[in-house]
């Protein structure tokens, strides 16, 4: 078994000692809760208290509380990740790799800025306190499993309301049938603005669910995220979740020899597909119109491809885009070409480092249920980045816990791995040696 899943017994008898808030189960899971509920209360309020039939794309918000507390979550949630690096760092080190894994694409962004003349924004820093949050109190893979509880809970709650209050769940409050839809029903929502991004926080949180330890609970859980999936009628969100059925699947039928050359192919043309797609597609008509999005923002991006056209071009611009395009030109609807947008090669490149640490740590795991999770989260998350634009590097969106929060743990494993068996060996011989019994003195006598 992994040394991250359980606290291991170290030789001489010695158990694996703790180190208060660098070591607490309890601290990794507040912590792992409470990135999630900064990116799920505004959806939750806005569902409440808000009215689903007249959303506005490109508008932060329609229901004050939610904009307060999106508000107060970019003061709180930075501050806390600040003040627990603090106290870990007082009293144990945090170890510099993964740290700086966590934090480059943010800090790249941010630094990005004043490229384009302008001062960085305390939402583009967000990323990076959150990363340096997660490897400084060195939340592990387990921990994980609560993000697949949480996909479940959203999911589940979802279609209940689809049955008793289906007005707050479903796009548009539940006015028609959508050309789109796979079940002939209005498309389901959820919690968030659009099915879209409903089916792609269920998708990235199908993977998780499956780190939960019994396996009845595994598969109701997977079943429940599978069947809003379907009712969410996403195809990007049930193509990322398909890859990460069909690696789990292959995980489980192949010995390891023959399953990672396969993970390998799959990483790999799944990067592919996230370059090649937007980059050349000349068809605006193209996957349901996104070809033209492609083809207009390559445009636009030119010859400013190192450093991009700045973080908040797409919010800035919003108004030509929903002119020259349609509602939903908010982002490039593709991983790489928003990233290229946004922040160039230089922010690209950190955010590439990142995928391409999580994807080898995986394929390196000890445990092999660790490790298909870790595989299928990464192509999950680059099977839905071809079409879509999962990971958000301003702010803390919606989906950041379902993304960010895997790809930090995964990709800084090795380094808290390796670190924390060496403190065990040096614990282990530093531990007093014990005395021997009298039956141990009888039977080295003999």
């Amino acid at each position: 078994m992994s040394t991250l899943t359980t606290p291991r017994a170290v030789p001489g008898g010695a158990d694996f000692p703790k180190r208060g808030l660098a070591d607490s189960l309890r601290a990794r899971r507040l912590m792992v809760i409470v990135v999630g509920l900064y990116s799920l209360a505004s959806p939750i309020v806005e569902t409440l208290l808000g009215d689903r039939q007249h959303y506005v794309e490109g508008k932060t918000s329609t229901v004050a509380v939610a904009a307060a507390l999106d508000d107060l979550g970019a003061v709180v949630v930075p501050a806390i990740a600040i003040a627990a690096t603090f106290v870990v760092l007082l009293f144990w080190r945090v170890e510099g790799p993964p740290l700086l894994l966590a934090i480059a694409p943010g800090l790249m962004l941010a630094a990005n800025e004043f490229v384009h003349g302008r001062s960085p924004t305390l939402g583009l820093l967000i990323t990076s306190a959150v990363g340096a949050l997660l490897v400084s109190v060195r939340v592990k893979m387990p921990d994980l499993a609560i993000l697949g509880h949480v996909g479940a809970v959203v999911a589940g709650a979802s279609i209940l309301a689809f049955v008793v209050v289906p007005s707050k769940v479903l796009v548009s409050g539940g006015i028609g049938t959508f050309d789109k839809s796979l079940t002939g029903a209005p498309l389901l929502a959820g919690i968030f603005s659009h099915s879209n991004t409903f089916g792609m926080f269920l998708a990235l949180s199908l993977p998780c669910a499956f780190l939960a330890r019994r396996l009845l609970v595994r598969l109701l859980l997977v079943a429940v995220i599978c069947a809003a999936l379907v009712l969410s009628s996403s195809r990007t969100a049930l193509a990322g979740a398909g890859a990460v059925l069909a690696v789990m699947l292959l995980a489980r039928l192949l010995p390891r020899a023959a399953f990672l050359p396969v993970a390998v192919v799959g990483f790999l043309t799944s990067v592919f597909a996230v370059f090649w797609l937007p980059f050349t597609e000349t068809d605006p008509d193209a996957y349901t119109y996104r070809g033209a999005i492609w083809i207009f923002d390559r445009g636009q991006l030119g010859g400013h491809g190192m450093f991009g056209l700045g973080a908040h071009w797409f919010a800035d611009n919003y108004p030509l885009l929903r002119n020259v395009l349609s509602s939903a030109a908010s982002h490039a609807h593709n991983l790489a070409l928003t990233t290229m947008v946004q922040g160039g090669a230089v922010v690209a490149l950190t955010g590439g480092v990142l995928i391409v640490a999580a994807f080898v740590s995986a394929l390196r795991h000890p445990s092999a249920r660790e490790r298909a999770v870790g595989i299928a989260f990464v192509i999950g998350l680059l099977v839905i980045g071809a079409t879509e634009t999962p990971m958000e590097l301003v702010g803390w969106s919606p989906l950041s816990a379902s993304v960010l929060v895997p790809l930090v743990v995964v990709a800084g494993r090795p380094w808290i791995e390796r670190e924390e068996e060496a403190f065990a060996r040096s614990a282990a011989a530093d531990a007093p040696v014990a005395p021997l019994t009298r039956a141990a003195l009888r039977r080295r006598a003999r």
